[in-house]
């Protein structure tokens, strides 16, 4: 997110410094009101804590993460209160970041304050509610709601914002792409903590055990989810390959078009789940091209109507092959889509405007582009410019204005280089991994 503090601009490192000196102000505030009693139980949630966010999924995009923790803040709030669970977490997250994990002590600097401002204020909140917040009757329950509401939304902002300054990103893009998905997780954690809470404060301390095994099952079904979206990044990048086999004149094509479609997309607020299907998408929009014989996809000259009724036929070819594959049956829409136009005039179903699905109407403007950008058999490269005025001429008919617009405006910022001849293999892998999420 931050590997390199110095390079980042001062409105970071502003941002960055005052968060730190604002979490470790609330912390000095709790101490004061921390009880004397109750070093056992911070002890015990420690533990707790420590077990659980060793179950750590890394997020898609920015390099933020997750943890099974939630519940367990949550259950600390209810019995003890924001200053038990400021301290609790500050041990925990020097416990598992700084010795376990060993992050980067820039990262675990930030952390800590982080989730003592996300535990303590949403301990306030729920104290706020006063009597309402008592087990001894179900009602405690609506407190509960609006404190997971407050812990999350505190937690995923303060995180979306350090990554939107340190990558000169919308902070709502960030927040939509990387966390907005899991909102519904913390409405399956909140009765979790509610029972972890019913059951220490009217049982015991030996519940604590009730919820070690669960913990480690979790972590277990984790490393399940993760190694099934291996496969599938692997999957993808075979096909990849296949195709920059079939067509060796258009090798690292996909790939390019691929990391095109995605600048598009994060200018656009695309969701992390919209962005991974858009990627796959571009990495294979052309694997319909492997049905098409040599002698049409290499020709130097013109195409007889016949072989463009072959060329022509490869996105839906492509997104038959593709849809055979359960979790690909997203992306199958978008390439069987990609070749459709604005006005109508494109192929296979002559589609026009918002009937064309958004993935496709951006692979259609980055195919053009790389297509332009590259060297062909039958032509070099053409100068950026005369790119972007052809994209300029034809938005509207063959390529999608906002698409258009947005790629010529990236542009300009310097926001949208030309990506380099390369072997793409590797780097699809690595990029796609980028998308393991829960």
């Amino acid at each position: 997110m931050f590997d390199d503090f110095g390079k980042t601009g001062w409105v970071f490192k502003l941002y960055y410094v005052l968060y730190i000196i604002a979490g470790l102000g609330l912390f000095v505030y709790f101490l004061q009101y921390l009880p004397g009693d109750h070093w056992r139980d911070i002890f015990l949630f420690v533990a707790l804590v420590v077990i659980a966010d060793s179950v750590q999924i890394t997020l898609p995009r920015g390099g933020a993460s997750i943890y099974a923790s939630s519940p367990i803040d949550l259950a600390g709030i209810i019995l003890f209160g924001p200053a038990v669970m400021a301290v609790v977490e500050s041990i925990a997250t020097v416990i598992t970041e700084g010795v376990l994990q060993r992050r980067p002590l820039i990262k675990v600097l930030f952390n800590v304050p982080l989730l003592v401002m996300t535990v303590g204020i949403s301990g306030i909140v729920y104290r706020a509610f006063g009597s309402l917040g008592t087990l001894d009757s179900p009602v405690f329950l609506i407190p509960l709601f609006v404190t997971g509401v407050v812990y999350y939304m505190l937690n995923t902002w303060s995180v979306s914002f350090v990554i939107a300054l340190a990558d000169s990103r919308n902070p709502l893009h960030v927040w939509k792409q990387n966390y907005m998905w899991n909102f519904f997780h913390i409405l399956a954690f909140l009765p979790v903590g509610a029972v972890i809470a019913l059951l220490y404060a009217n049982s015991g301390v030996w519940t604590i055990a009730l919820f070690i095994i669960p913990l480690f099952l979790a972590r277990y079904s984790f490393q399940l989810y993760l190694d099934m979206r291996e496969a599938h990044i692997n999957t993808v990048a075979a096909l990849t390959s296949a195709i920059d086999a079939s067509d060796p004149f258009t090798h690292g094509h996909s790939f390019r078009v691929s990391r095109y479609a995605l600048r598009i997309a994060r200018a656009l607020g695309m969701s992390s789940r919209d962005m991974e299907m858009l990627e796959y998408a571009a990495l294979l929009h052309d694997i319909g091209k492997i049905a098409i014989q040599n002698d049409v996809l290499l020709k130097v000259g013109p195409l007889t109507d016949e072989e463009w009724k072959s060329l022509k036929s490869h996105p839906n070819i492509g997104a038959d092959i593709v849809e055979q594959l359960k979790f690909l049956k997203e992306a199958a829409e978008i390439i069987r889509a990609h070749h459709e136009r604005p006005d109508g005039s494109g192929y296979p179903r002559g589609l026009h405007g918002e009937q064309v699905p958004l993935g496709a109407r951006i692979l259609n403007v980055v195919d053009a582009f790389d297509a332009m950008s590259s060297d062909r058999p039958y032509r070099k490269a053409l100068p950026i410019e005369r790119v972007l005025e052809e994209l300029e001429t034809y938005k509207g008919t063959q390529f999608d204005t906002r698409v258009t617009e947005i790629l010529i405006d990236l542009h300009w910022n310097g926001e949208f280089p030309i990506i380099v001849e390369s072997d793409a293999t590797t780097e699809i892998y690595n990029s796609l991994v980028e998308h393991v999420q829960v």
